[in-house]
């Protein structure tokens, strides 16, 4: 095959993964529009350690902290303002958080750490459950979640 075909593919084979990708966001971005609360929950072993909660219909998020008997151990409130509210709603779209599958696992891994996420829209709930493996944003959303308790 010839450089210029293959470059040709190559370009083509990129415009139809950015298409992807930008079709991808849009659909999450409408996705995001209709979430009302996003809860996230570090565990082991069963134990739910850490809790946060972004509450988009009262604009709050809370992060909630849990002793190995499930004990509550601390506790921070902020109110979210509009720009960190579009901040969030922006990183949970670009990082397909509404799109991610439903359960991530490595089964080489057995240290007992695992998390959920919860998304609650107006008419629905979904869970995602994951132990030791994570989608490729995963780490984006958490930093979103933990700036807005800034």
């Amino acid at each position: 095959m010839k450089t210029g075909k293959l470059k040709k593919y190559i370009r083509s084979a990129i415009f139809v993964v950015i298409g992807c990708y930008i079709s991808a966001v849009i659909i999450s971005s409408a996705m995001m529009s209709q979430m009302t609360q996003i809860t996230y929950n570090a565990t082991a072993y069963g134990t739910t350690l850490r809790e946060d909660i972004v509450d988009f219909k009262t604009n709050t998020v809370q992060r909630n902290y849990y002793d190995y008997y499930g004990n509550p151990t601390g506790h921070k409130e902020n109110l979210i303002n509009p720009t960190k509210e579009f901040g969030i709603k922006c990183v949970c779209s670009f990082s397909l958080l509404p799109l991610w599958r439903k359960n991530y696992f490595n089964l080489l891994i057995m240290d007992g750490d695992q998390y959920n996420i919860v998304r609650s829209y107006k008419e629905s709930e979904n869970v995602i459950y994951g132990s030791n493996a994570y989608p490729l944003t995963y780490w984006f959303v958490l930093q979103a979640i933990d700036n807005t308790l800034k």
